[in-house]
């Protein structure tokens, strides 16, 4: 090993089942000397971290190690093929870990925590923003996914570092590879330049990936295979690139029931479903549709440079009858399309409309003793594509409208007889 300066990035070093050194990168091209770094040849690993005999490569236990008087964090990440060192400098972990205090102790205030649902979510996700694994956030649309997963970055060590997020849902495989993955000059036509990805314009932060659901086969297995050890290669590049991004996905479906419907990879659901949060509906978490008010409220008045106004006391009442099938977003419209039009110094149930229930949906009412689970819904989203294909008269815009894949509207359009010929 070298001995020299402090050492304050991540070193990597990546070896196969035979303990042939496979890569590594320029820290620990710092940290070792080069005849203990020869690709293809044995890595000496228990003396270039100075492990006894009693050190287990299959054992996935961290380890805290010296090196030049420096102390690391050993991790091993263990794959199929190849087993992954990480030798993370203590010092900078203590530093990332010391600025949670300043940066990101307020991340979750943002949201209304009067429910006992919202409570005990909150106290998870600030467990769960501390690690390294995955994280796997569910609910419906509207609940505040995006946001939840910001705030999970925010509080994290990496909360001074990078977050990007991309939706995947109706995004071509070569739009995700590229996006996500980067690309090399000449790679597609009119790429005369190499572009970084998202994992690498993140390296050291999060990454979000919305509607993880929507991804196909072939960039979940991908993106497995990036999340087991950290390596991956620019669209048209030979040459391995390694980063340290946490990936945060979201999705508004149930992964498991994909997964038996064999639509989603189960290794993958199973490597992200290690730590996973679940955001209740708002119909689930009522009491906190006062705090969500007044929020609103504050958050109106500040961008608009305006005294809030004041609440009446009927308006909390009135809010907490409606279901709210669009969630906290749906919320928030309300309040700011009554508040836009608001002409005295106080909100009341006058100034708020609440969209009204359709005569469609009271026959979907009406009729629901008489219909199975599967009749019902495929009646309700048989009737909601009628209602939006005036609007939006091809599956292309029907598909990016509901944020959904071509395909699957295409399909759905035909099978239910929608469409121009209708």
């Amino acid at each position: 090993m070298k001995s020299g300066s402090i050492i304050m990035q991540a070193a990597i070093i990546k070896i196969d089942n035979n303990t042939h050194l496979v890569a590594y990168n320029d820290a620990a091209k710092a940290l070792f000397s080069s005849n203990l770094l020869s690709l293809d040849q044995p890595f000496d690993y228990r003396n270039a971290f100075s492990l006894d005999a009693t050190f287990d490569l299959s054992d996935h236990d961290d380890t805290i190690i010296v090196l030049n008087s420096q102390y690391f964090l050993l991790q091993k990440i263990n794959e199929s093929s190849f087993i992954t060192f990480v030798l993370q400098p203590v010092e900078y972990l203590k530093k990332r870990l010391s600025k949670i205090n300043v940066v990101g102790r307020h991340a979750f205030d943002i949201f209304a925590v009067k429910s006992q649902s919202m409570q005990k979510l909150i106290a998870q996700a600030k467990a769960f923003s501390m690690q390294r694994e995955p994280l796997l956030i569910t609910g419906e649309t509207g609940t505040g996914k995006d946001l939840l997963a910001s705030a999970c970055h925010q509080y994290s060590p990496r909360g001074d570092q990078t977050f990007l997020g991309l939706n995947c849902a109706a995004m071509p495989d070569d739009v995700v590879e590229s996006e996500l993955y980067g690309h090399a000059a000449g790679a597609y036509p009119g790429a005369l330049e190499s572009k970084k990805g998202f994992f690498e314009q993140a390296n050291g932060g999060s990454v979000l990936l919305d509607g993880i659901d929507e991804m196909s086969f072939q960039m979940q297995t991908k993106l497995l295979r990036f999340i087991n050890d950290g390596f991956f290669r620019r669209v048209g590049d030979d040459n391995e690139v390694y980063v340290d991004v946490r990936i945060i996905c979201a999705t508004k479906v149930d992964l498991a029931e994909l997964v038996e419907q064999g639509k989603f990879r189960k290794d993958l659901y199973y490597r992200l479903n290690v730590l996973s949060l679940n955001l209740p509906s708002l119909q689930e978490r009522k009491e906190d549709i006062a705090p969500l008010t007044q929020i609103f409220i504050d958050e109106f008045a500040n961008k608009q440079g305006i005294t809030p106004p004041t609440v009446n006391q009927d308006v909390i009442p009135y809010l907490a009858q409606y279901s709210w099938p669009g969630n906290v977003r749906q919320l928030k419209n309300v309040l700011y399309s009554a508040l836009a039009q608001l002409t005295s110094s106080q909100l009341t149930v006058k100034d708020i409309v609440l969209p009204a229930i359709t005569s469609t949906q009271i026959s979907l009412i009406r009729d629901i003793d008489n219909k199975t689970l599967d009749e019902m819904t495929k009646n309700y989203e048989k009737e909601v594509l009628k209602s939006l294909y005036v609007k939006y008269p091809s599956s292309r815009k029907l598909a990016k409208r509901l944020g959904v894949s071509h395909t699957a509207i295409a399909n759905k359009l035909r099978d239910y007889g929608v469409g121009k010929a209708n």
